[in-house]
C-alpha cells in the first residue's frame, strides 16, 4: 500500500494522472469523486446588522473572530451576543452543518475563509460580516469545511475575490465555487481522522497554555522587585546597538537567523553578528524579547544587547516580566509606537545577588520542558496537514 502510495505522488508530481483518477478544477482526484458547485450545497445568506446598543446581550452571534479562530464552532465558545426578535433569529439562524465565510478582508490569502458549526444542541446567529452558507445537501461539515481550506478551492475563492483596500467576497462569487467530494463513507471516516489530529493538537495547546500561566505565576513571584534588592541599569551591564537591514532582507531557507521587529525569526545568507545577545523589538511586536547564541543578523529597528557584564540569562527573565511595564509608561508615539534608547538603556533590573542562579535554572528547566511540548505541537500540526493533503485528494483512500 505504501509503495502503491508513493507511485501514485511521484505520478502526480510529473505531471501525470494515475490510473483511476481524474483530472478537475481542483485538481486530481479519485474518479468516482463527484465536482460540486457551493450552490448545490449551500444556500448563501449575509448577517445580521443591528444597532451599537443591541450588541451587548442576546442570542450568541458567529463573528470573524469564531471563523479565524481554526477550530470548529461551538455554541458555548462563541463571544459575540445580539438582541432580536424571534422573527430576525429564524431568518439568520445558524445551525449544526452550516459553514460561515469571512465577508471582508485585507489580504487576499485571508479572503473568504471559513468555519463550520457543529453544535446539535444550540442554534446561534451571525454577524454582518460574515456570510452564513446553510446547509441545503447533504455532506459531511467537517469534510467540506476542511475541503474548502485545500488549495484548489481557496484558488478559486481568491480569484473570485474583489476590492482594493479590502477584498471583500460575496454571496454569487462562493456560489461559482467548485469542491469535489467524496462519497458519504470516506467524507466520514476522513473527517473522524482529521478530527483526532484536532484534538490532539487542541489538548497540545491547552497544555501549553497551562504552562505558560504557570511560568507567568512563577515570574511574578520570584522577580518582581523586593525593597531590599540591589539594582543596575541595563545600559550599565550590556552594549546597546542595532541590526542596520531593511526588514526585507530576509530569503527563505537563509543560513542565519534573521531578528526583525516580530515574534516569528526569519532567515538570512549573511550574518553582522556572532555573540550571545538579547534581540529586543523596537517596535512592530514591541518588546519582544528573545535569546539567542552564535552568528545572526538583525532589523534595523531591532535592538541587540550584547557583551554582558551580568548574567544573560538573568536579564532575559526580568526583562519577560517586567520590560512591558517600563514600555506602558515610556514608550513613546508617532506613526506607530517605538522604544527609544534611552528607555532600553536606563531600564533598571533589580536582583538579589543570592538567588540568580536559582532563578535561572528554575526557568531553564521550565523553559526546556515547554520546548519540548511546542516541538511537539510542531509535528502534530505537521502531521496534521500532510494527512489532509493526502486524505481530501485522494491519494489516500479510506
Amino acid at each position: 500500500m505504501l509503495e502503491e502510495i508513493k507511485q501514485r505522488i511521484e505520478t502526480i508530481k510529473a505531471g501525470k494522472v494515475p490510473d483511476g483518477y481524474k483530472k478537475t478544477v481542483v485538481g486530481i482526484v479519485p474518479n468516482e469523486w463527484e465536482v460540486k458547485r457551493l450552490s448545490e450545497l449551500l444556500e448563501f445568506q449575509n448577517g445580521i446588522n443591528a444597532d451599537k446598543e443591541k450588541y451587548k446581550s442576546g442570542t450568541k452571534m458567529i463573528s470573524v473572530v469564531d471563523i479565524l479562530s481554526g477550530k470548529p464552532i461551538f455554541y458555548d465558545d462563541i463571544i459575540g451576543q445580539v438582541d432580536i426578535d424571534e422573527e430576525t433569529f429564524k431568518k439568520y439562524s445558524v445551525t449544526y452543518g452550516d459553514i460561515l465565510f469571512q465577508r471582508s478582508s485585507e489580504t487576499f490569502e485571508d479572503a473568504g475563509k471559513s468555519n463550520v458549526y457543529l453544535d446539535k444542541e444550540n442554534t446561534a446567529t451571525y454577524s454582518g460580516f460574515v456570510i452564513r452558507g446553510k446547509k441545503i445537501s447533504d455532506y459531511e461539515p467537517y469534510y467540506l469545511n476542511e475541503i474548502l481550506k485545500t488549495p484548489g478551492a481557496r484558488q478559486q475563492i481568491m480569484k473570485y475575490a474583489a476590492g482594493a483596500q479590502h477584498i471583500n467576497v460575496s454571496q454569487d462569487s462562493l456560489s461559482r465555487v467548485s469542491v469535489c467530494l467524496a462519497n458519504e463513507y470516506e467524507q466520514k471516516c476522513t473527517a473522524k481522522i482529521l478530527l483526532k489530529w484536532d484534538k490532539a493538537i487542541d489538548l497540545q495547546e491547552k497544555l501549553i497554555e497551562k504552562l505558560e500561566l504557570q511560568k507567568k505565576a512563577l515570574m511574578q513571584r520570584l522577580l518582581t522587585p523586593k525593597d531590599n534588592w540591589e539594582k543596575v541599569k541595563l545600559g550599565d551591564i550590556c552594549s546597546i546597538s542595532t541590526g542596520k537591514l531593511d526588514v526585507n532582507a530576509m530569503v527563505e531557507n537563509g543560513r542565519y537567523p534573521f531578528f526583525t521587529c516580530s515574534k516569528q525569526i526569519y532567515q538570512i545568507d549573511n550574518y553582522a553578528f556572532d555573540c550571545e545577545a538579547l534581540l529586543v523589538a523596537g517596535n512592530g511586536d514591541i518588546g519582544d524579547i528573545k535569546y539567542y547564541c552564535g552568528k545572526f543578523n538583525a532589523y534595523q529597528r531591532t535592538y541587540v544587547l550584547d557583551s554582558f557584564t551580568f548574567p544573560i540569562k538573568y536579564v532575559l527573565y526580568y526583562l519577560e516580566n517586567n520590560f512591558q511595564k517600563t514600555i506602558c509608561l515610556e514608550t513613546q508615539k508617532s506613526s506607530m509606537p517605538y522604544i527609544k534608547l534611552s528607555t532600553l538603556a536606563n531600564s533598571k533590573i533589580y536582583y538579589n545577588p543570592s538567588i540568580i542562579n536559582s532563578v535561572v535554572n528554575i526557568f531553564e528547566k521550565i523553559n526546556n520542558n515547554l520546548y519540548f511540548h511546542k516541538s511537539k505541537l510542531e509535528k502534530l500540526i505537521k502531521q496534521h496537514k500532510a494527512m489532509q493533503q493526502l486524505l481530501l485528494t485522494g491519494i489516500v483512500r479510506v
